[in-house]
């Protein structure tokens, strides 16, 4: 794949051209506007005292009229109706004014946000209320697999064994191939659909009392109405209480000496460059070859300018069909995909932070993040965690990270999101607009395909990454030009790179 084949950009959110980021500069002006009028209100006062100098008072005995003439203009000059201590006031509150429209802005954007997420919780809520009124007590133990079900129907439906997909065809139609259809043309909707999880769960377990003996009470239902369960207000909190379920664990990592992809010798020229490795990397572990599940890779080279640089290629989930019970050493897997919206730790995290260690990386040495699906996920949170390291830049492909952040300042997210692909969108939310993270929306057209693998598939997201690399858009731009002024991208090092291939497992 070469992810050339014209992926169209068709938005950009966030950056150093986005919302948050032109209210840092209106809100940097006012700080001007405001120095201005200090500086006013001191020239005045030097007028001022111009007015009672010694010297020029006593020029007064020999030229009366000039004096008159001078004490008049430094009069007009300083606080006449044109002069400085008047305009002090008016920079003043052209600064107060600025202040004032950005507050009211973000301030509607927040309400606007709020009540969106009150309806989406509210129709979750009424569907989880009709839910659990009809499944009566088992209603909490479909919580999971209301989840896990979704998933398996929209993402798993390509992987299905060819003998069960068959039977599943024969009793269904193709209800399975049109219902990814439809979730790839109304990504938004689905977005809407997640984004009422909290609800949805708040209404399995807290229902309406039935009115006569229609159904019982669920004995969480009743919890939830004594207030002895908090809310779960939103799909994070939803995320979290489903992750609840599963045994975090330990992580357990070890050197694969001898493992490596094509791609593992050079350093990587552009965002498409990181987006192949991806791919080639996530073959380690393709289905089939569970024995390399939780494989990640460490770059590392040194630049002409003596500085060590580390490239850590994250992929995403390997089992997607994991519940609680069926727990393994698997350690990207679907307990890791919910405590990851949930903004939890995971194993995956300490994982991945024990083979940095392992590969030698310094505290100050700069580290690049690079993941796909969960993978994305993961780096996104290790960048907003103390850990020690100084990642400074994170590329996600197809990763659900609204729910994380704030980034620290100066950091630098670029996250490509394919147009049909419902991963990203999982978690309820767009992406916050904020000065450190860049969002690009592209369309990969025929390399998706009709079915959610394809459009959340490497093929579609290096032709997204190229557009990337391509991109004129100022925001975009400066991502891509801090990824190569940061030296990760585009030098050749001198003394060729480092790299090592881990696997990552879980010890329960």
């Amino acid at each position: 794949m070469t992810g050339s084949d014209g992926a169209v950009v068709v938005s950009v959110t966030g950056g150093v051209t986005g919302v948050a980021a032109t209210y840092e500069r209106l809100l940097a002006l006012a700080v001007t506007f405001e120095a201005a009028a200090e500086r006013m209100r001191g020239w005045a006062a030097r007028g001022a005292a111009v007015l009672v100098d010694s010297d020029l008072l006593a020029s007064g005995l020999l030229a009366p009229l000039s004096l008159a003439e001078a004490e008049v203009a430094v009069v007009t000059a300083t606080t006449g109706s044109d002069g400085v201590l008047g305009e002090s006031a008016g920079w003043w509150l052209d600064a107060e004014a600025l202040r004032l429209a950005v507050r009211l802005l973000q301030e509607a954007d927040e309400l606007a946000e709020h009540a969106l997420d009150a309806l989406d919780h509210a129709l979750g809520r009424a569907l989880g209320q009709s839910l659990a009124l009809s499944l009566g007590p088992a209603a909490p133990l479909w919580l999971p697999a209301l989840a896990g079900g979704l998933a398996v129907t929209t993402v798993l439906w390509p992987r299905l064994p060819e003998l069960g997909r068959d039977l599943l065809v024969e009793r269904l139609g193709d209800e399975g191939d049109d219902l990814q259809e439809w979730v790839t043309d109304h990504p938004r909707l689905v977005e809407r659909l997640a984004a009422g999880g909290g609800g949805l769960v708040d209404g399995l377990r807290s229902p309406v009392v039935p009115l006569g003996p229609v159904a019982p009470l669920p004995p969480l239902g009743l919890l939830g109405l004594l207030g002895l369960l908090p809310p779960t207000r939103d799909t994070a909190a939803a995320a979290r209480l489903l992750a609840g379920a599963y045994d975090p664990g330990r992580p357990r990592t070890r050197a694969l000496p001898g493992v490596a992809v094509p791609a593992s010798a050079a350093p990587p020229r552009s965002v498409e460059d990181l987006v192949e490795h991806l791919a080639q990397l996530s073959e380690l572990s393709a289905p089939g070859r569970p024995e390399m599940n939780g494989t990640i890779e460490v770059q590392s080279f040194t630049g002409d300018d003596g500085v060590a640089r580390h490239v850590v290629y994250l992929p995403g989930t390997d089992d997607m069909t994991t519940w609680p019970w069926t727990q393994d050493d698997d350690v990207r897997d679907m307990g890791t995909n919910l405590a990851l919206v949930g903004d939890l730790p995971t194993a995956y995290g300490a994982g991945v932070l024990d083979a940095m260690a392992a590969a030698g990386i310094g505290p100050d040495e700069p580290v690049l993040l690079a993941g796909h699906s969960q993978g994305g996920l993961q780096a996104a949170q290790l960048l907003d965690e103390q850990h020690g390291y100084r990642i400074t830049h994170v590329v996600t492909a197809g990763s659900p990270t609204a729910h994380l952040g704030p980034f620290p300042d100066g950091s630098h997210v670029l996250s490509l999101e394919q147009q049909g692909d419902v991963v990203p969108l999982l978690d309820g939310a767009a992406n916050p607009d904020s000065p450190e993270q860049v969002t690009l929306t592209f369309e990969a057209g025929p390399l998706t395909g009709r079915d959610v693998p394809g459009h959340h598939g490497f093929a579609a997201y290096a032709a997204g990454a190229a557009a990337a690399d391509a991109s004129p858009h100022p925001g975009v731009r400066e991502q891509v030009r801090s990824l190569h002024e940061s030296g990760f991208l585009g030098a050749q090092p001198p003394d060729g790179v480092r790299h090592t291939v881990y696997r990552i497992t879980r010890d329960p």
